[in-house]
């Protein structure tokens, strides 16, 4: 079953009831970081819990108004790209799902260039339903968690990448 979320632009992100926002850092360069962000058939091999992801039927070049399919942990999410600043910002609303989590939910990555590396930042913003604001007091933590793996196997993969092309 699908439960569509209510249409929200950028601007929500600032006043959204529920707001949080988790850093982590790559060894990688930015350009290569928001790279595999973008490319949404690899996030299978890195980020926690993505079975597949996709443009769906968007057209290339990809950018602000795509509509994006993720498979993650058994559920199902249609999104719409709010943001696409090449190498400093990435964005999606989630449009329908299969589990009711919010009633509206912004997911925005910012990049950052940080000495050997990229800080990546990850905010969630959203007005919860029934079921996130049970797991409210455990999100930030859960959310730590998951970017820390994602950049770690992320790193991993940029790393077998940057081998696989040889230098650039």
């Amino acid at each position: 079953m699908w439960f569509a979320l209510r249409p929200v632009e950028i601007d929500f992100l600032t006043h959204a009831s529920k707001v949080y926002v988790v850093t982590a850092y790559v060894r990688a360069p930015r350009a290569a970081v928001f790279r595999a962000f973008a490319d949404a058939s690899t996030w299978h091999l890195w980020w926690p819990g993505v079975l597949a992801a996709s443009y769906g039927t968007s057209k290339k070049p990809y950018g602000v108004g795509t509509h994006r399919e993720s498979y993650v942990d058994g559920q199902r999410y249609e999104e719409t790209m709010l943001a696409w600043d090449e190498g400093t910002r990435w964005a999606y609303r989630i449009d329908r799902a299969t589990l009711p989590v919010a009633t509206a939910q912004i997911e925005c990555t910012e990049f950052a260039d940080r000495e050997g590396g990229t800080t990546i930042t990850w905010t969630i913003a959203h007005d919860p339903r029934v079921l996130s604001r049970l797991l409210a007091p455990f999100f930030a933590g859960i959310m730590r968690r998951m970017l820390t793996r994602a950049s770690h196997r992320l790193e991993a993969h940029l790393a077998i990448e940057a081998h696989a092309t040889g230098p650039s």
